[in-house]
C-alpha cells in the first residue's frame, strides 16, 4: 500500500471516529421524563441530551363558548339567559379534524411513547436535537 493511500484510509477511519453531524431515526421509549431509543443494543438518551423543536411541543388553543343572552324585543316576552352557544369549531391538518381533549383544540400534541422521531446528531454525538415526528409512508 502507497503512502497516499494509507493517509487516505487513515483520515477516513478518523473522520468516521469523530462521528459528524448526522441525522437519526429514534423512537420515545419514554413521555415523562423523555426518553428517546436510537439502538436497542443502547441505553435510551436521556431529557439531558435532547433539545426539542416548537414542532415537538405541545401546542393548543381553547374552544370558545359563549353564553348568550336573548332578549324578546319584538313582543315583549321576556329573556332567556339560560341557552348556552358552543361554537363547534373544527380545525382540520391533512384532511383529519385535529383532536379536542379537555376544552382545548390540539394544534401539536406532545410526543408519547412509540413515536416515531427524527433526530440531529450534534456536537460528536453529545446531544441530539429532536427535528420532527417522523410518519410512516403510505402507497
Amino acid at each position: 500500500m502507497e503512502l497516499i493511500d494509507m493517509l487516505h484510509q487513515i483520515s477516513q477511519q478518523s473522520q468516521e471516529a469523530s462521528q459528524p453531524t448526522d441525522l437519526r431515526v429514534g423512537t420515545v421509549t419514554s413521555a415523562n421524563p423523555l426518553e428517546i431509543s436510537i439502538n436497542p443494543n443502547m441505553a435510551p438518551l436521556q431529557a439531558g441530551v435532547l433539545y426539542l423543536t416548537v414542532s415537538v411541543v405541545e401546542k393548543k388553543i381553547p374552544v370558545l363558548q359563549h353564553n348568550h343572552v336573548i332578549h324578546d324585543t319584538y313582543t315583549g316576552g321576556g329573556t332567556s339567559e339560560d341557552n348556552l352557544l358552543q361554537s363547534n369549531i373544527i380545525c382540520y391538518e391533512n384532511g383529519q379534524a385535529l383532536p379536542v381533549e379537555d376544552g382545548y383544540i390540539i394544534l401539536n400534541r406532545a410526543l408519547t411513547v412509540g413515536d416515531k422521531v427524527l433526530l440531529l446528531r450534534v456536537q460528536k454525538g453529545q446531544k441530539f436535537i429532536v427535528l420532527s415526528r417522523v410518519m410512516e409512508a403510505t402507497t
